[in-house]
């Protein structure tokens, strides 16, 4: 029996959820952080240090975070901010910040002590309710703390908490048990102020104790199972690899991953000829073939941003083996392209070309008006004052976001025009 140490950290329940096999895959697989990741982390050492009473950090100083120096900004501020008022604003009895918490007996682990935790960035006792606060930095994907599946009139709804939440709120309450009273339901929150805002989902406490029952509790044991196996051969992953979107995302196996990579192929490659001697049988581009169909299309969009995701984890993972000197067959580290020219010393560039040069300042300086982005960072900084900003606002115009793709789940309205392929940017 193979002897695999699974971590079940709630940040990564969703993933072992969806695909048990990963947590073997992703055991002893390095983790970098990104400089996305990074800048968050920045902004929750930040938020929290203003939680427990302290100042934000001065605009312009360095801040470092996983490796990474950043310049604190209005941008960085106003997000942090965001989630501190929506936690102050909350008027609970008390907060905890940044609170490590276990939920291991809770889902079956064997070793509850070592197993199963997390840190919830804040959690409010406000009477009977625990209120389980995350901050989210991102951009681009929003989170929801949790929805209902659809249901009958005549059924109960499933409770489907976002799991690491859920997973949080599990240990805070087990943490306080005894000491704080008897709580009667949960408040999951995601304040995510750079896309999507503020989400909640309210759960009793009865409810979250039959999801950790017969959810959390099962997918636990299936990823012990895929622990368990004696080799990692076609039969296991067939069982216990599920390759998706959402699962592969922040994987960290997802440039070795086989069923991942067979995933790739059988999409990239089923329908088309396997030589070039094949391409002449093609159909003919005006016959309805599975190859060309609307339904073919359909289903090959649905898998082109786990390629994408698929294709950048290759090269990373590439990168990484070369730079730490491990070889990868026909392939090379070269020099990048060089970096922008820049003055080792700009004051001393300055001086020369003022005082020794006299240049002009029409020469020496590039004087550029500010963009609207720029100018509501100062509004946010207090710079531009609160009645001085709408009459920016009123000169700032935007233009029409350009068609794309989208799925139909998508909440945007649908475009009904008569427009050729050349006016989509597919993405």
């Amino acid at each position: 029996m193979a002897d695999h140490a699974v971590v079940f950290g709630a940040s990564s329940f969703e993933r072992l959820m969806l695909c048990p096999g990963s947590a073997v895959l992703c055991e002893g697989a390095p983790r970098r952080a990104s400089q996305y990741s990074a800048e968050g982390t920045a902004i929750h050492a930040a938020s929290a240090a203003v939680l427990e009473g302290g100042l934000w950090p001065t605009p312009g100083s360095e801040v470092e975070a996983d490796g990474f120096t950043f310049r604190w900004d209005a941008d960085m501020e106003a997000c942090g901010q965001t989630y501190v008022d929506y936690v102050l604003g909350l008027d609970g009895d008390f907060v905890l910040v940044e609170q490590r918490v276990r939920f291991g007996a809770a889902i079956g682990l064997p070793d509850s002590d070592d197993d199963g935790f997390g840190t919830a960035d804040a959690g409010v006792i406000k009477g009977t309710e625990l209120i389980v606060v995350d901050l989210k930095c991102g951009r681009g994907v929003e989170v929801t703390a949790g929805a209902d599946s659809p249901y009958s009139p005549d059924e109960v709804p499933e409770k489907r908490p976002n799991p690491q939440l859920a997973l949080y709120a599990i240990g805070a309450l087990a943490e306080l048990q005894g000491v704080a009273g008897d709580f009667e339901t949960v408040r999951l929150v995601i304040v995510q102020p750079r896309a999507g805002g503020v989400s909640e989902y309210v759960m009793t406490v009865d409810e979250l104790a039959h999801w950790a029952e017969f959810v959390a509790e099962p997918a636990a044991a299936r990823v012990l199972a895929a622990s368990e196996m004696p080799a990692l051969n076609d039969l296991w992953a067939g069982a216990y690899l599920n390759p998706t979107e959402k699962g592969c995302k922040f994987c960290a196996a997802k440039a070795t991953c086989p069923a991942l990579r067979g995933e790739v192929a059988e999409t990239v490659f089923a329908q088309f000829p396997a030589s070039p001697d094949e391409f002449a049988a093609m159909p003919d581009p005006g016959t309805d073939s599975p190859a060309i169909s609307a339904e073919w299309v359909s289903a090959a969009l649905t898998k082109v941003d786990l390629i994408e995701d698929w294709c950048k984890a290759v090269r990373a993972e590439a990168e990484r083996r070369l730079c730490e000197g491990e070889p990868v067959p026909g392939w090379k580290l070269v020099a990048g392209k060089r970096g922008a020219r820049q003055w080792a010393d700009e004051k001393q560039a300055e001086d020369v070309m003022r005082k020794q040069m006299r240049l002009p300042v029409e020469k020496a300086y590039n004087l550029k008006l500010i963009t609207p982005p720029q100018a509501e960072k100062l509004a946010k900084a207090g710079d531009i004052g609160p009645r001085q900003w709408p009459k920016l606002q009123a000169l700032i115009t935007q233009g029409e976001g350009k068609p794309h793709v989208a799925p139909e789940s998508d909440p945007r309205p649908a475009i009904t025009v008569a427009a050729t392929p050349e006016d989509f940017d597919i993405a």
